[in-house]
């Protein structure tokens, strides 16, 4: 099991996945702030109130939560890829992140790829940051809902989703910058890479297409945060579609 902590995080954990919960530690101080969900959720048996110094010392790591609720739930489980597409819609977007190493980057861009309406992403299973608690915490509680594939090989996984329709963008600063012209395919993967080396040579060579965005030149800062280039990639991809 694993342990997650902060309201957000905790919150859409009871909300959303109260099947998964083991235990609930709360503050006995500030009891009465999550009563109700408690009840709700039917999850009174599974829930202790403790001195929150004791809350501290269980999630001692993580120094920025506030440490009035904590949750001990089952881990996060991969989906398949069939799970994530749905190989037979017509509109599907994925995100593909290769070897991606930053939690903070991979909490953020989860909870942004819930919010604008992707279907899922995909993750290499070895050289790449893993689903934690930290996960939760910087994701706001989005990887609650958002369905995740742990991908043995990506370029295998990549070329099996692109013979069943899809078109892989791979996002690098030496692509063609794209404008408010450029149109994606209705079944598109966005490949997002490390965030020193940027993406493999195998995977971008690979890839449909090579793709950057505008950007001033500035000296001695030579692209976006990994994070941020995703953002307005696929917001330009929502405007595109809707």
């Amino acid at each position: 099991n694993m342990i997650i902590s902060g309201d957000n995080a905790c919150l859409a954990c009871l909300m959303h996945n109260p099947s998964k919960v083991i235990e609930v530690l709360i503050n006995k101080e500030k009891k009465t702030n999550y009563l109700n969900i408690i009840q709700k959720y039917n999850l009174i048996k599974n829930t202790r109130y403790i001195d929150k110094q004791e809350l501290r010392k269980i999630d001692k790591d993580n120094l920025r939560q506030s440490n009035n609720i904590i949750i001990r739930r089952e881990e996060y489980s991969s989906s398949s890829l069939e799970d994530i597409c749905g190989f037979n819609k017509e509109n599907s977007i994925i995100v593909a992140l290769d070897q991606l190493t930053d939690h903070n980057n991979l909490g953020n861009i989860i909870r942004t790829c819930l919010l604008i309406g992707v279907n899922g992403i995909i993750i290499p299973e070895h050289s790449s940051v893993s689903i934690t608690g930290s996960t939760a915490n910087t994701s706001a509680g989005a990887i609650e809902l958002l369905k995740f594939h742990i991908s043995k090989n990506l370029n295998r996984s990549l070329k099996e989703l692109k013979k069943n329709g899809y078109w892989t963008y791979a996002l690098d600063i030496k692509g063609k910058s794209i404008n408010k012209n450029f149109r994606f395919d209705k079944k598109t993967i966005i490949i997002l890479g490390n965030e020193a080396n940027g993406i493999r040579k195998n995977i971008l060579n690979d890839s449909d297409f090579v793709i950057s965005l505008p950007q001033d030149e500035i000296k001695g800062i030579d692209s976006y945060n990994a994070a941020n280039s995703l953002a307005m990639t696929l917001l330009h991809h929502k405007i595109n579609i809707s």
